[in-house]
């Protein structure tokens, strides 16, 4: 496997994992803001950023590349 199927099966893994948290399918802005990320620091950082928490400061986050990201 090379490191562009890790890394998209680790993408697919943090978007059902924040969505379930959130109760909810992320909006394409969410989405993106994980899928644009390829590193692997910077998806661990994700990753332990949606299993740790709450789901308020999880949308903050996700949303934080936005131009108006929710209050």
């Amino acid at each position: 496997m090379n490191n562009g199927e890790l890394v998209n099966i680790w993408h697919q893994k943090i978007l059902k994992m924040a969505e379930i948290r959130l109760g909810r399918k992320l909006s394409d802005a969410e989405r993106k803001f994980v899928t644009s990320r390829a590193g692997f620091l910077a998806l661990e950082a994700i990753q332990d950023q949606v299993e740790h928490c709450d789901p308020g400061d999880l949308e903050r986050y996700l949303n934080s590349d936005s131009v108006d990201p929710p209050k």
